[in-house]
């Protein structure tokens, strides 16, 4: 009996055992399936909101390729959109839920569009240029004053005709000239009553000055001075101012030295010596710095002096 008794516990014991496992089992068994059950409609949701993403990129890239284009020569490169969806799949065990992401690649539409732009021909024929007209200046007719190395002088040039006359600021004698215009800077000068001319040499620096080379090489700066002859336009030679000033001593100091010497100076004024003669050396009475326009001007001791009487 005892024995009876104690397989009855064990057999008892067993089911009870059997009974609680089953339930736990199956309560296992529902949790799993409900945790499968909630991934899938996750994976299944996010599927769908990518897929709505790409379907309305989709329409998007559509909407920009079917843009019109301006009515202009253009030539249009188009490469159509694709977009390769993978299906979300979900594989479910007993125990173990494998989620497989959804992978999608979108290539963008792109449209480049070439516009070629008319350009306007050129004239078949270019217009001829303008003939170029040479303009040959001339001395202005009117006194010319003439600074170089060699001495200072004044030139007239007549007015309607190509004459004129110079006269030389040491000795103040009038020479008679005309002249031929060769080109815009040779000139055709006949002094006196020379045959043969002398080509010189002419460029003008502005319309009052220019630079004249002789054929000799001497060369001079004639500068425009003013409408009018040598009646007109006064200045005294160094003759005459060396005459002067013998005058102008002896009147007030009572003795006349025997000679003057006169030269110019860089400032354009005539210096004169006053000197006597003593074979071995010149015995210096006075020194006068003039004016070659108005014969004014100082002696070597800054006192005034004038030598117009």
């Amino acid at each position: 009996m005892k024995l009876a008794k104690k397989c009855l516990t064990v057999l008892f014991l067993g089911c009870i055992a059997f009974s609680v496992t089953a339930c736990g089992n199956k309560k296992a068994d529902s949790e799993t399936e409900e945790t499968t059950e909630i991934a899938a409609e996750t994976v299944m949701s996010e599927t769908t909101a990518s897929t709505t993403a790409t379907v309305a990129a989709i329409e998007t890239t559509a909407e920009i390729s079917s843009e019109t284009v301006p009515e202009t020569s253009t030539t249009e490169e188009t490469t159509t959109s694709a977009t390769t969806v993978t299906t979300a799949t979900t594989s479910v065990t007993s125990n173990t839920t494998t989620t497989v992401t959804t992978t999608m690649t979108t290539t963008t539409t792109m449209t480049t569009a070439t516009t070629t732009v008319p350009v306007a021909s050129a004239a078949e024929t270019a217009p001829p240029p303008e003939t170029a007209t040479t303009v040959v200046q001339k001395f202005e007719p009117g006194i010319w004053w003439a600074t170089g190395s060699d001495d200072d002088r004044y030139f007239c040039f007549y007015d309607g005709s190509n004459e004129g006359s110079f006269k030389d600021q040491q000795t103040g004698l009038k020479v008679l000239f005309h002249y031929d215009v060769e080109n815009e800077n040779t000139f055709i000068f006949h002094i006196g009553d020379a045959q043969s001319g002398e080509r010189v040499s002419v460029f003008f620096v502005d319309a009052n000055t220019a630079q004249v080379t002789w054929q000799d090489g001497i060369s001079e700066t004639l500068k425009y001075q003013g409408l009018g002859n040598f009646d007109t336009f006064r200045f005294y030679s160094n003759l005459e101012l060396c005459e002067m000033a013998l005058e102008y001593y002896e009147i007030n100091y009572g003795y006349r030295p025997d000679d003057a010497a006169a030269a110019i100076q860089n400032d354009g004024k005539i210096t004169i010596q006053l000197y006597d003669n003593m074979n071995d050396h010149n015995a210096t009475s006075a020194w006068y710095t003039v004016d070659r326009f108005t014969a004014q001007g100082q002696d070597a001791m800054g006192n005034p002096v004038s030598l117009k009487n």
